[in-house]
């Protein structure tokens, strides 16, 4: 797993062989047919990895927030933190698995619909019932996606901004976001 982190996180997926993966793990590449069928599956692996390291340290940091900005905030940042503080994560996430198959695809597509979710049920919480004009789980999935593409930006060296500036204009984008979604009279 640790020489597929660093393999497809800095040569990429396209340019890792099998027998690379081996070399880098010290093995022989029988062993890695042990706990791989294909390139693919460990990408798989270390991509399921990074995303359930993403969800556990976003939902950790919103417990204990009390108001909706403070846990996009906490969330937010901690989510950006757990694929910027490794730039191979990053290039992972938001790059290698893009279009490698429709299985990788698929679990892209859940987590960021499960990120999304995530979200959108913490907002609901925090609404409590009051009456929506927008639908939450649509509004989030498209900020995630949005958080994806400029993740790709951040990994490729498009985006020359903090993390705490990135931090706040999603805060900022993903508050304002689910007030819109209040029903007029209601925020």
């Amino acid at each position: 797993m640790q020489a597929g982190l660093e393999l497809f996180g800095t040569a990429g997926y396209r340019r890792t062989s099998i027998r690379a993966v081996s070399a880098a793990a010290s093995l022989n590449s029988r062993y890695f047919y042990e706990s791989f069928t294909s390139r693919e599956d460990l990408l798989y692996a270390v991509y399921q990895r990074i995303v359930t390291d993403i969800f556990a340290r976003a939902a950790e940091a919103v417990r204990g927030e009390q108001t909706l900005e403070a846990q996009a905030r906490a969330g937010l940042r901690a989510g950006w933190m757990a694929v910027t503080e490794d730039r191979r994560r990053a290039r992972i996430v938001a790059i290698e698995v893009v279009g490698v198959s429709e299985r990788l695809e698929t679990l892209r597509r859940q987590a960021r619909h499960a990120l999304a979710q995530l979200t959108a049920d913490e907002a609901l919480k925090l609404a409590g019932g009051l009456p929506l004009r927008l639908d939450p789980v649509i509004v989030t999935r498209f900020l995630m996606g949005g958080v994806v593409e400029l993740l790709a930006d951040w990994v490729n060296g498009d985006l020359h901004t903090s993390t705490d500036e990135v931090v706040e204009h999603f805060t900022t984008l993903f508050t304002a976001s689910a007030y819109a979604a209040l029903a007029p009279g209601t925020g």
